[in-house]
């Protein structure tokens, strides 16, 4: 594996087109950009229900990667005295600094299975799929094999390890199940070896092929396609949405409304913050609380239709 070079420029955020432009005469075309300002935005337009906590700051930073061509100290230099010349064309870089890392290459779709390990939860075991069984699986033990690939859900984020603590407390058995955006397939799966009649949705193609593949793996049989909630027809028994409360607030009245009767509805993915919010969409839905789980700053719902 090769070692990367890493480049961190520092500079004010007004300067950033400028900056761009100085990177491009260089050659440089391909970097990150971290800036504070961008979680700001998304928390204000509600793109997403957590965000890391940042003070917020006028610098940002570029981060750039060289695994050839590297950029000596002289070159270095040369770029930051260029950067900081912006100010002559209007800008205001502000102190420029520039810091150098390495990083070493790894294979990093592959990299955390060295710490992902089985799981259990109540009666499931998660193996993941490249790890042996150890022994025998225990009388009433529900195995389910996981490669979750780049796709959400292993078991181990508390919001999917509620949710199939709650399937475990229905009875599943010949029941209709849809799971709306099912990430690795891992609650599909769980459904499925509960006994139910599983269909299952994500609008990532990613996702898709993750759980076609784990579907497939566990030797289940069940149709998994891209899209929504929209997209299913019929009357199930149960639906379960691990996803976040942005999706989760909108989705109730139309999980009230093709919901077969006395029907549940098991959602997470829901941060304590937006809790009082879900619980007051949820009665006005139509929906009655039955279960409530916490986890960290996590929660997870058992809801009924109201009929």
């Amino acid at each position: 594996m090769a070692n990367w070079q890493e480049l961190r420029i520092i500079i004010n955020r007004t300067a950033l087109e400028g900056a761009y432009a100085v990177l491009s005469n260089w050659g440089i075309e391909y970097f990150a950009e971290e800036d504070t300002a961008l979680v700001d935005e998304a928390r204000r337009r509600g793109w997403g229900d957590y965000f890391p906590s940042a003070a917020s700051s006028e610098k940002v930073a570029i981060v750039c990667y060289f695994a050839e061509n590297k950029l000596d100290k002289g070159q270095q230099a040369e770029l930051k005295r260029e950067l900081e010349s912006l100010k002559d064309y209007g800008f205001d870089p502000g102190p420029v600094l520039i810091m150098e890392g390495t990083v070493q290459e790894q294979d990093w779709a592959h990299a955390w299975k060295e710490y992902y390990h089985p799981l259990r939860i109540g009666q499931v075991l998660i193996q993941p799929a490249w790890e042996p069984l150890d022994g025998e699986a225990a009388a009433g033990q529900i195995v389910v094999y996981l490669d979750p690939g780049m796709a959400f859900g292993t078991g181990t984020h508390p919001s999917t390890a509620m949710c199939i603590e709650l399937l475990q407390q229905l009875n599943l058995e010949g029941r209709t199940v849809w799971d709306v955006g099912t990430g690795s397939g891992i609650l599909a799966l769980v459904a499925a070896k509960l006994g139910a009649q599983v269909e299952a949705v994500d609008i990532d193609p990613v996702a898709v092929q993750a759980a076609a593949a784990n579907r497939d793996l566990n030797e289940l049989h069940f149709p998994i396609k891209r899209g929504t909630l929209d997209d299913l027809q019929g009357r199930p028994q149960l639906i379960v949405a691990n996803i976040v409360a942005h999706v989760i607030g909108p989705m109730l009245p139309q999980v009230q409304k093709v919901l077969a009767p006395k029907g549940f509805f098991i959602a997470s993915g829901v941060i304590k913050d937006r809790d009082g919010e879900i619980l007051a969409l949820a009665r006005e839905a139509g929906l009655r609380l039955l279960r409530r789980k916490e986890q960290g700053e996590w929660i997870a719902y058992l809801f009924q239709r109201g009929d």
